[in-house]
């Protein structure tokens, strides 16, 4: 396992420019937005400086920030199409330039996909961390140029529960990451082409959101506005509720669509989670394990 996690790592670092524009895009984008929109302007305009004076930086709101947005539901799934198209390109490349039939008779099929899987979601979440650490470096710097004041200070934060919220968003990520790269190789092994992957794989994420303004416009229609209820049983919104109840102490009310109503303990939407990334991967490794990849 050791040794396909090794080689899968060096093979999808090796693809510069998808990996630069899918996944180094993010943090790249940060220090963009740090030093053109947020640094730039109050070093050139007087009155940009003192709109930034009057606002105190949360250092833990910037670390937190991109975390929060890319697990939020549903604008996480716009944000994470990047990262959708590089896992599109990890599994559909594979059979569209023909490398499969090198790699599998050296290797466990199980302990492959497992592989790609781990350093897809380990290079996603570098990406993620790199990202924050931008955001709040940002701050910082701002901080210091424009006397702007600056916190919390670790003595008044309760680091274990700063930590423990750090630490889910991570796993939530995770977890996510697992998914989406579940779709897409199970959308790879059938059509065994890049575009295609792209494209369905993304389409996936977006069928999840408009099912739910379809629920929502159809229990409108009918008069059961319970009808979008059904959307508990998605993972996308289950992890949106597992981090909400850890974080903010209550479950997630779907943006407060009116008529919804079933917001699961924290248990169940963790028992859910774990049930679709079982099926997701399991059954992508067992349809792998079974496929003929020279035909």
């Amino acid at each position: 396992m050791r040794s396909a996690f090794a080689a899968e790592w060096r093979k999808l670092v090796g693809h510069h420019k998808a990996i630069a524009f899918l996944v180094w895009i993010y943090p790249i984008g940060a220090l963009m937005i740090v030093l053109l929109i947020q640094i730039l302007p109050a070093l050139l305009l007087e009155p940009v400086r003192e709109m930034m004076a009057a606002e105190p930086i949360d250092w833990t709101e910037d670390l937190l920030s991109v975390w929060n947005a890319m697990n939020g539901f549903p604008g996480g799934t716009f944000l994470r199409m990047p990262f959708i198209a590089f896992i599109a390109i990890a599994f559909a490349g594979e059979y569209q330039w023909g490398t499969w039939k090198n790699i599998v008779p050296r290797q466990s099929r199980v302990a492959l996909v497992l592989a790609k899987f781990l350093v897809l979601g380990t290079l996603i979440l570098l990406a993620l961390l790199l990202t924050s650490l931008v955001l709040a470096g940002g701050g910082a710097l701002r901080a210091a140029l424009f006397a702007i004041p600056f916190g919390p200070a670790l003595a008044d934060l309760e680091v274990a529960s700063f930590l423990r919220g750090v630490g889910l968003q991570v796993l939530v990520t995770f977890a996510n990451t697992l998914i989406v790269a579940s779709y897409a190789a199970l959308i790879a092994m059938y059509s065994r082409s890049i575009i295609a992957s792209l494209l369905l794989s993304v389409g996936v994420g977006i069928l999840e959101f408009a099912s739910s303004l379809l629920l929502l416009i159809v229990s409108q229609a009918l008069q059961r506005p319970n009808l979008v209820n059904i959307i508990v049983a998605l993972p996308t919104y289950n992890l949106d509720n597992v981090r909400s109840w850890v974080v903010e102490g209550v479950g997630s009310t779907f943006g407060g669509f009116p008529g919804f109503t079933a917001v699961p303990p924290l248990w169940l939407s963790v028992v859910i989670v774990l049930l679709w990334l079982g099926g997701l991967l399991g059954g992508t490794a067992v349809l792998f394990r079974r496929q003929d990849i020279n035909s």
